[in-house]
């Protein structure tokens, strides 16, 4: 995008098309945008829903305020489109799209890309929302899983494609196996993405059913919630230590800093001449990914 977009971009919709070969603009009248790879003014109904919007719900307040701001200022930032047919088909700015058709516009400035077929159109929506969009952490998680079950990308390039640490992409995914009590918790953001990382370390749905619980109960912190499930660990891990009054403090802790660092159940048997084993528990192939990952950080 050149410089002259970007200062346009900035002061609105009607400053896109002054000068230099832009087109002028109002709000009931416009031309066609510009090439693929240009910024132009795009006719709303010319433009077909994304089918592959990882957002769900759409706040009606938030949206209103979204069109107040685009009636004040203009539209900050373009939506991103693809050729279809005769019209567009929107990747990005599906909340930006509803705010405009609510402020009475017939016009967006929007960004034109090329995709050629239906797979590229959906990892190029998928990872554009995931980048852009104020997604809560189970649309994000399902809009990851799309792009492995719809798109066959691993999660390693995933994580090259959005820009996040495959161990960051690992988590979101878990986020799928946590209840859906919980997980419509997440999406009403009634608990944060730090709660549910603490929820998903619990092997069990019950388990973490009722710490769900304890954390909507007591309005625990992310900070709290790591602590309880923490001591969850301990006392489950409490019947496979050894009753050996010889048993070294070091051992002891030792493992109980391995148990929190993996929040896992980890366990220690020492053995004669100095020798011993660590066993580390996991409950999914998803759970090795993630110690594995925090191994290799280690």
């Amino acid at each position: 995008m050149g410089d002259m977009a970007k200062k346009a971009l900035g002061r609105g919709l009607k400053a896109l098309f002054q000068d230099d070969g832009f087109v002028s603009v109002s709000k009931d009248e416009a031309e066609e945008p510009a090439p693929v790879g240009s910024i132009g003014s795009l006719s709303i109904e010319k433009i077909i829903a994304n089918p592959f919007q990882p957002r769900k719900e759409f706040d009606e307040t938030a949206l209103e305020e979204l069109k107040n701001s685009i009636l004040e200022n203009g539209v900050i930032q373009p939506v991103t489109v693809c050729r279809d047919g005769d019209g567009y088909q929107l990747i990005s700015g599906e909340r930006r799209l509803r705010a405009v058709t609510l402020a009475g516009f017939k016009f967006i400035p929007a960004y034109v890309i090329e995709a050629h077929d239906d797979s590229t159109k959906l990892e190029l929506a998928l990872i554009e929302n995931i980048q852009r969009e104020d997604l809560n952490a189970i649309e994000i998680a399902l809009a990851l899983k799309s792009l492995t079950t719809k798109c066959n990308l691993t999660q390693e390039e995933i994580a090259q494609k959005v820009g996040k640490n495959r161990s960051t992409v690992s988590n979101f995914l878990r986020l799928l196996k946590l209840p859906l009590q919980i997980q419509d918790s997440i999406r009403s953001r009634e608990i944060s993405s730090g709660h549910a990382r603490a929820l998903v370390n619990l092997p069990g749905e019950q388990q973490q059913l009722k710490v769900w619980k304890q954390i909507l109960s007591h309005q625990l912190s992310v900070r709290q919630t790591e602590a309880l499930v923490s001591r969850m660990f301990k006392e489950q891990s409490k019947p496979l230590q050894t009753a050996s009054s010889e048993r070294s403090s070091y051992l002891t802790e030792l493992e109980s800093m391995l148990r929190n660092n993996l929040a896992t159940k980890v366990r220690i048997v020492e053995k004669k001449g100095g020798k011993g084993e660590i066993h580390i528990q996991y409950f999914s192939n998803d759970d090795l990914d993630r110690l594995l990952e925090l191994m290799r950080h280690e």
